[in-house]
């Protein structure tokens, strides 16, 4: 089964006949074989063995470059299998990763293991008293509690939660400035209408300088005498 990830450095071929010799035994062998118990019901000793597969009739894909884009594929999803603890029979074992078509399964399955593992953060970060259902009853559909309504209810759960941190931070913010306020004293007023005062004098100076011609010069003569 697929507990572990896929050695892309190692044959994978040798990783899928493995995974199916071993899943050829399972109830999911039999009924991936022979469908359900039934008139065409039949023995897991009469499944082959990977060796004993054609490469016509081999449940997997036999070419290399297919092998290759689908390896990357299930690593993404068996990486989710295992640090979500995605129960060991609901996993899509090895071999069948390698299905004609089975790559469009693998992504829906990434895409909803994901949602599953954002709900499970988001639990831990609004810190939710009463503990979510599992990922693998999520994964399964036989939670008490759907996937939608879960996310429904975080949705509104984290807009209250920001709310709650602007405000915490306005706060914050209004208590800084009380306590750190700049106060003014007499001499630093008197300094700011003295600066102002003598940026006037600039100015009217240099608005005379402009409309009589005086040069630069002039204008420094001028400035040099307002200091004196």
């Amino acid at each position: 089964m697929a507990t572990t990830l896929i050695d892309t450095r190692k044959p994978i071929m040798d990783q899928i006949h493995a995974s199916w010799n071993e899943y050829r035994r399972t109830e999911e062998g039999m009924l991936f074989m022979f469908g359900e118990v039934g008139s065409n019901y039949n023995c897991w000793h009469n499944i082959p063995l990977a060796k004993d597969f054609k490469k016509d009739n081999a449940p997997w894909s036999t070419k290399q470059s297919v092998l290759e884009r689908n390896a990357v594929h299930a690593n993404k999803l068996i990486r989710l299998y295992i640090s979500l603890n995605i129960d060991v029979e609901r996993r899509i074992p090895i071999c069948l990763f390698f299905e004609t078509g089975v790559v469009s399964e693998i992504k829906e399955q990434i895409k909803l293991l994901k949602r599953i593992q954002k709900v499970l953060k988001l639990e831990q970060e609004l810190d939710i008293h009463e503990p979510l259902p599992n990922a693998t009853s999520l994964f399964t559909y036989t939670a008490p509690l759907s996937l939608d309504e879960i996310e429904a209810d975080f949705k509104v759960k984290v807009k209250e939660a920001k709310a709650e941190a602007r405000a915490e931070e306005k706060k914050r913010r209004q208590a800084w400035a009380k306590t750190n306020k700049v106060k003014k004293t007499p001499g630093h007023t008197r300094n700011n209408a003295r600066n102002n005062e003598f940026n006037r004098k600039v100015l009217n100076l240099l608005t005379t300088a402009s409309l009589i011609g005086m040069n630069i010069q002039d204008v420094i003569v001028r400035l040099e005498r307002e200091l004196d």
